[in-house]
């Protein structure tokens, strides 16, 4: 089962920067490489 898991994460985060999430505050991966994600409130 642990091994299925490390296969998803590998997956979910080799993919590309969302779109319709530039600042990646939803999928944590900014277009933008050297910028880091935005965090608000209601992530905390």
């Amino acid at each position: 089962m642990e091994d299925t898991h490390n296969r998803i994460a590998k997956v979910i985060s080799a993919l590309k920067p969302s779109d319709s999430d530039p600042t990646g505050s939803y999928t944590g991966k900014p277009i933008d490489e050297n910028e880091k994600p935005d965090q608000d409130a209601d992530d905390l």
